[in-house]
């Protein structure tokens, strides 16, 4: 049997049913389809129509001037967000936007920012909206707080960070900030106390959710789900109090899904579901052919890393392309054991220019192992070393005097560097005591940082896994599996803690909250997927009946 096998793709290859169920959007009407894009907002009777685009890209230019400067770097917006851009600059609705990794979506959160600004020009700016971004983990907060605070603070917007390393304390800095950057257990832990700072849930205006697709994980995606459905919750019963108090505006962004419209239905008002775009991998505005790799092998967890370290010269000559390789393993130690076995089995070709740029990096470098791998073009990047040490490899990197880069998963969050190829050496990192998978939203982070649009034309992304998990990853990276809810396996200790907030004060309180969440959308769509078989798909009627029977004591 061949020691690996191999599925490559480089376009969306359609959704696939579950259950027998179907979550395929219809095909579009005969006409011109621009760059296989789909905006819709009439869910789930009405087919989402066909975007058509005579034009071509939107300037920057048609900002108002005090914005410019943000966008500064290129002279037009890409295809996603000038597509969006209507949509997100010039209205209020909610808006939810599924695209393939490094499509630019952190400009529609941008813009998002200054349409809610540009509503407030009449008015000096104060302290009287806050806006939330909401990220998986810390570092992506880090990462947006670093570059917001540069890009908003001109505009006397004042950005704060609240994640797990915030101090309680911290939370009385929040009336003199505009932006808060938190993740969804801090978001949760601080709105469980929203009693306490009622006044600052109320001052709430934008509500940005990036990488909405971690609601597909079992860990994380109740917690999301929960926090979304108690802000709706709160504004809902803050505005029967206040009718003047304006609505509150979801934007949430995602990787590519199938069912997208579920996420619009959930986000929307009452009236409404949220305006949705759907985007093909033909709109990534650099071109990515992804490719899963399974390897047959009867070892596990550590040996099988190894394993896999002498398997990697030949993935980095079959799809480098003499370009720049970035290569993450799952452990400090798995950086540097798989860079020691890569130098023995390749060398790079330097010119002489390049010869004296890289020893004068390389002088530099305090650590003796990363220096000596250094000097053959191989570079090891991880939280151990030194900040000197990390900057010297992320320069060598980027200057192309370091062809290939180790690294661990961290690096996928916060540090942008250009590699045309992008290697996941093992889909499991040790943690916990034990080897775990990484979740959808780390592979998915690690992929989108192959082909970043301002050093490449085209890219390639390889997952290196075992043969029995290959198929999983081709649908992962397909975008071909629907966002499903797993607040049904929490959903006493959600619903406690809604009562224990006063957020639901009886059964039918329980039912509105019921309603409020990704998990009704999903039941009523698919009821026997979340243990209602008795009901008939689609009838959210008995789905509320189901729901009244809920006693007190289950509570």
């Amino acid at each position: 049997m061949a020691d690996s096998q191999e599925t490559a793709f480089s376009d969306h290859s359609g959704p696939i049913s579950l259950d027998g169920e179907d979550d395929t959007t219809p095909a579009p009407e005969n006409g011109r389809l621009f760059s296989s894009a789909t905006v819709g907002s009439d869910f789930p009777h009405v087919r989402p129509r066909p975007l058509y685009v005579d034009s071509g890209l939107r300037s920057i230019q048609e900002l108002p001037e005090a914005y410019r400067s943000m966008f500064k770097d290129y002279p037009c917006f890409n295809r996603v967000q000038s597509m969006v851009m209507d949509d997100v600059l010039y209205s209020a609705e909610p808006l939810v936007v599924t695209a393939p990794t490094g499509s630019g979506k952190t400009v529609l959160f941008e813009l998002a920012i200054i349409q809610l600004l540009m509503s407030y020009e009449k008015a000096s700016i104060n302290n009287d909206f806050k806006i939330v971004y909401m990220a998986p983990v810390k570092a992506l907060c880090s990462e947006k707080l670093h570059d917001w605070a540069r890009k908003f603070s001109r505009l006397n917007i004042n950005c704060i960070e609240v994640t797990g390393d915030s101090d309680v304390a911290d939370l009385n800095h929040l009336n003199r900030h505009h932006i808060v950057l938190t993740t969804p257990e801090k978001w949760d832990s601080l709105t469980r106390r929203w009693r306490d700072h009622s006044a600052l849930m109320k001052t709430v205006r934008l509500f940005l959710i990036d990488e909405v697709h971690i609601l597909n994980e079992e860990s994380r995606g109740p917690t999301l789900e929960a926090v979304v459905s108690r802000m709706k919750m709160l504004q809902q019963q803050q505005r029967s109090d206040n009718h003047s108090l304006p609505t509150l505006r979801f934007i949430a962004v995602s990787a590519t899904i199938p069912n997208v419209e579920d996420l619009a239905q959930w986000l929307g008002t009452h009236e409404k579901p949220a305006k949705y775009f759907r985007m093909e991998e033909s709109m990534r505005p650099v071109q990515l052919k992804k490719v899963v790799k399974g390897y047959d092998s009867n070892f596990g967890g550590f040996m099988f890393d190894v394993h896999l370290s002498y398997k990697l010269k030949q993935v980095i000559s079959q799809y480098s392309d003499g370009k720049p390789t970035l290569v993450f393993c799952s452990t400090r130690k798995s950086v540097l054991a798989t860079a020691q076995v890569l130098s023995k089995m390749i060398t790079f070709s330097f010119t002489d220019s390049q010869k004296e740029a890289l020893a004068r990096i390389c002088s530099q470098i305090v650590d003796n192992k990363i220096r000596e791998l250094a000097k053959v073009g191989i570079g090891c990047h991880h939280a151990g070393l030194t900040m000197t040490d990390r900057n010297l490899l992320e320069t060598a990197f980027r200057d192309s005097l370091i062809p290939v880069l180790m690294a661990t998963s961290t690096l996928a969050m916060g540090v942008n560097l250009p590699a045309h190829l992008v290697v996941i050496k093992s889909t499991q990192y040790y943690g916990n005591g034990g080897y775990q998978d990484y979740s959808d939203s780390q592979l998915l982070q690690m992929i989108g940082r192959a082909g970043r649009p301002q050093f490449d034309t085209s890219a390639v992304a390889v997952i290196m896994t075992k043969s029995s998990c290959e198929q999983k990853y081709v649908r992962l990276t397909a975008g071909t599996e629907p966002i499903q809810s797993s607040l049904h396996r929490h959903l006493v200790e959600y619903l406690n803690a809604e009562v224990v907030l006063g957020t639901v004060r009886d059964i039918p309180g329980a039912v509105d909250w019921m309603r409020s969440t990704f998990l009704f959308v999903r039941a009523n769509r698919h009821p026997k997927q979340y243990g209602l078989s008795d009901l008939c798909a689609g009838s959210a009627v008995k789905i509320n009946a189901k729901l009244q029977v809920l006693r007190p004591g289950q509570v």
